[in-house]
């Protein structure tokens, strides 16, 4: 664990690469993205944990044709120098959790995107524009889908190195690599436009930017920002059954993993400063009612052991499908998100002492199936 802060001018440096490209072209089948959750609060979030949630990606990938919930992608390139910077030729996504119904394709389109390293910016025109830059210090994430239009300010307020930004890769099995930027929590204010109405934004947010060379494994995933600016996120990836659903068989047929490829458990506890950061973890899926899953999690970090329960109130879905080289079959894969709260956080320290963590706002995903 550790208490230690980040120089400004380290943290504007690691900014800066999140308007930057890879330095070597993609590998086939690899995929890059930027992806921001917004946690939108309000009364309710304070009782319940529940809150408004949006997310958006925007993303390349090297495959020369896919299909995503049913928008065919045919991309003849993905990355090539622009005149400020670069063009990106993919595709914008986004859903939407009004708080009551999820809404899936809430944006999903192909866009030839521009990429300005300079003015620290993403812009993806389309028939549902938005775009992603950095003035000063704050974030600014813009987005307009029919009648509904926000504008999130996001900025780092705590400048703890546990927050991030972290810039890090990860190595696999089979020539898998993993390899970005995250932000763990921001502070988010905004506006909202919906139906000539217009009210305000607030809650909190988290970034990431990743380039994963493919094929994606399964993974269960989840992040938790708690009132007083602590977090809470792990990751575990996996090989095992999971793979062949939606493709041997159909739905899914999830477990605790039995041939684990990696775990992680990264705890910041904001009131002392503490940082805990674990990689043995056991996460054991369980089904709530037809698509929805409760996550119960233990953990083993350095010094400490932990217990936790994750569960979900919403679901989205992105549905992958390729066509497997000449055969006329097709592979699937399944990237399934869950706006969740986190029922229980408990961390047992080697000392004796116990930090319980309430009312986490967050989401979770499942991943399951495999792209040949």
């Amino acid at each position: 664990m550790t208490s230690r802060h980040i120089s400004k001018e380290s943290m504007e440096e690691k900014a800066r690469k999140i308007w930057q490209v890879p330095s070597k072209p993609l590998a086939k089948g690899a995929w890059l993205w930027w992806f921001w959750l917004f946690f939108i609060h309000d009364e309710n979030t304070v009782k319940t944990g529940k809150c408004r949630q949006l997310m958006i990606l925007w993303s390349v990938k090297n495959d020369r044709q896919i299909t995503c919930n049913g928008l065919d992608i045919r991309l003849p390139w993905q990355i090539k120098a622009g005149k400020d910077g670069w063009e990106l030729n993919g595709a914008a996504a986004a859903w939407y959790f009004d708080g009551k119904k999820m809404h899936d394709d809430f944006v999903l389109e192909t866009s030839k995107m521009s990429l300005d390293p300079k003015e620290k910016s993403l812009v993806a025109p389309g028939s549902a524009p938005s775009s992603f830059f950095m003035r000063d210090d704050v974030y600014i994430t813009k987005i307009r889908s029919g009648s509904h239009q926000f504008e999130f300010h996001a900025i780092q307020s705590d400048k703890n190195p546990a927050v991030g930004p972290h810039q890090g890769e990860t190595r696999f099995p089979l020539g898998l690599t993993v390899e970005g930027t995250r932000i763990e929590i921001l502070q988010l204010s905004g506006t909202e436009w919906h139906n000539g109405m217009e009210t305000s934004i607030r809650g909190t947010a988290y970034f990431q930017k990743i380039l994963l060379a493919a094929p994606p494994p399964q993974w269960y995933w989840g992040i938790y920002h708690f009132p007083d600016g602590s977090y809470f996120t792990y990751m575990q990836t996996y090989l095992g059954r999971a793979l062949l659903a939606g493709n041997a068989w159909k739905g899914a047929h999830l477990k605790k993993p039995s041939a684990p490829l990696s775990a992680d458990i990264y705890v910041y506890h904001a009131p002392s400063g503490r940082f805990f950061e674990g990689h043995k973890l056991q996460v054991t899926p369980e089904k709530i009612e037809d698509g929805l899953w409760r996550h119960k999690l233990s953990g083993i970090g350095n010094g400490f052991e932990l217990s936790a329960t994750a569960e979900s109130y919403a679901h989205s879905c992105w549905k992958f499908e390729k066509k497997i080289g000449v055969l006329p079959a097709r592979s699937s894969f399944m990237y399934n998100e869950y706006p969740s709260v986190l029922t229980h956080l408990e961390l047992r320290l080697a000392g004796g002492e116990i930090l319980r963590f309430e009312k986490g706002v967050g989401n979770m995903e499942n991943s399951w199936g495999f792209l040949i």
